[in-house]
């Protein structure tokens, strides 16, 4: 798959229990009219016969491929960063095993990414949507799920404060990129959010509006999962962004904003873990909402007790002339 006269793309392709979509997201990878790539496929141990599956279709077309079978569930951090280890290319190019590429994807984008100075790190698009039978749903993904005027580029970081919004299917990443910011975090529960605001840190994103994939939904999809274990994960992600450092003032108060906001909504549906979550955020920023609101959950006194007392709080306050105190 080389071609000297063009860039190396590294394409990555991460499985775990997708036999039944995985041949239609590796027969889009082999349609791609670019052809200075290498492929890199991880199945994560899955537990259907995907492993299998991919075998058979490496050997059908005879596909030069590295092709990584974990023993273990190492989980997709891990799984990424197994894959970029491997990875030679001057673009990385990710696509999960549920997802289809268009045909001329990463032709275009590496057009578009040679035209652009070495600081736009990475390339991304909004995506086709289709169910779990490849029929193509109503609307993009990034403006059916995001209230967005236009989808960010350049400098986002403020932007990705508010919310993952860049598709991983339609991206073009730098490897210099990795360079600069690390791998993968492992310790973090799923892998693409806090990577774009690492490099957003550092590096500019380009947003084509051409869409360069189509994204699946199903109900074993991230998008299909339980909104109280991604709150809580978003949590953890949120929470990180402040040891990363590199935030302005308006942008840690942005994200203490969206924390407190997440948070409360755990505490709310009583989970066990908004207590842990915000202690984190009570020492993190100091914030004596998250104090107050950690002190509440930890003598157990739900969530509507809590908004009783801080009515009654907000009251004294304005009866003792105190005006724009922080609840």
């Amino acid at each position: 798959m080389a071609q000297t006269d063009n860039p190396l793309v590294s394409m990555i392709v991460l499985c775990y229990n997708q036999s039944r979509f995985v041949v239609e997201t590796l027969e889009s990878v082999k349609a791609q009219t670019y052809k200075s790539t290498q492929l890199i496929i991880l199945d994560d141990c899955s537990s259907d016969d995907s492993a299998a599956v991919i075998e058979n279709w490496l050997q059908k077309n005879r596909i030069d491929c590295i092709f990584i079978r974990h023993q273990e569930n190492e989980g997709i951090c891990k799984s990424v960063n197994d894959a970029l280890s491997r990875a030679t290319g001057k673009y990385i190019s990710p696509i999960a095993s549920d997802d289809v590429w268009l045909p001329e994807k990463i032709a275009r984008q590496v057009e578009i990414m040679e035209s652009q100075p070495d600081d736009v790190g990475v390339l991304y698009s909004d995506a086709i949507q289709m169910d779990e039978h490849g029929e193509t749903l109503p609307g993009l993904f990034i403006a059916s799920h995001w209230k967005l005027l236009e989808i960010p580029q350049g400098r986002i970081l403020t932007s990705l404060l508010d919310g993952n919004f860049v598709v991983p299917p339609t991206t073009l990443i730098r490897k210099s990129c990795y360079d600069k910011v690390g791998v993968y975090d492992e310790d973090l529960p799923w892998e693409d959010w806090d990577m774009w605001m690492r490099i957003a840190r550092h590096y500019s994103f380009l947003c084509s509006p051409i869409p360069f994939a189509k994204y699946r939904q199903h109900n074993k999809s991230y998008t299909g999962s339980d909104p109280i274990r991604i709150a809580r994960e978003s949590c953890r992600v949120c929470l990180k962004q402040f040891a990363v450092g590199d935030l302005s003032v308006d942008q840690k108060a942005k994200l203490t904003a969206r924390l407190l906001r997440m948070s409360e909504d755990l505490y709310a549906k009583r989970d066990p873990e908004a207590v842990e979550i915000l202690l984190t955020l009570w020492r993190v920023t100091g914030h004596r909402r998250a104090a107050w609101m950690y002190r509440f959950s930890r003598w157990g006194i739900s969530f509507e007790n809590w908004q009783r007392a801080t009515s009654w709080r907000l009251s004294l306050l304005r009866r003792c002339g105190v005006i724009g105190g922080s609840a």
